[in-house]
């Protein structure tokens, strides 16, 4: 009896991690969210488009866009005509007491709270939502007319 248990425990052990190990295969597309714990190179930074008064986005290298979330909301992001980088190493990360400083007539400064790596997708609809861009135009969804196709109503006779 002794010896079966022996041999069972490890077994279930086994079949219970080797169950629990196994994920889902993530989205293609991460929900949005303000607290991503992503990086930029300060290097690749080239560009950014402020969307309100405390989040951008970011343009790195290679097209590469992030939705970067400020801890609190500065008013001279939407006037400031550049953005300079306070950071202890060449990363730009929402940790580590990195900063954005904005020059929009007077200099100040906001910690970043988050940054998350954008798919075009998902950057077209932040820009959207924000009133960056314009939204495509909605296709008319109703059927088209045929014509020959009228119905001839059918009544009583009398």
């Amino acid at each position: 009896m002794y010896k079966k248990q022996l041999l069972i425990i490890p077994f279930l052990s086994s079949l219970l991690i080797s169950c629990a190990s196994v994920d889902e295969k993530p989205s293609v597309e991460r929900d949005l969210t303000d607290s991503g714990s992503d990086c930029i190179s300060i290097r690749t930074i080239r560009d950014y488009i402020a969307l309100g008064r405390n989040s951008l986005i970011i343009e790195g290298s290679g097209n590469r866009l992030y939705y970067v979330t400020l801890s609190i909301s500065s008013f001279q992001l939407r006037n400031s005509y550049q953005v300079g980088v306070q950071s202890r190493d060449d990363w730009l990360c929402p940790y580590g007491g990195d900063r954005l400083i904005f020059d929009g007539g007077g200099y100040s400064s906001a910690s970043i709270r988050g940054i998350m790596r954008l798919t075009p997708n998902q950057a077209d609809d932040l820009l959207i939502r924000h009133g960056k861009k314009e939204a495509p135009e909605q296709q008319d969804l109703a059927p088209p007319e045929l014509k020959g196709a009228e119905v001839e109503e059918l009544g009583e006779k009398g």
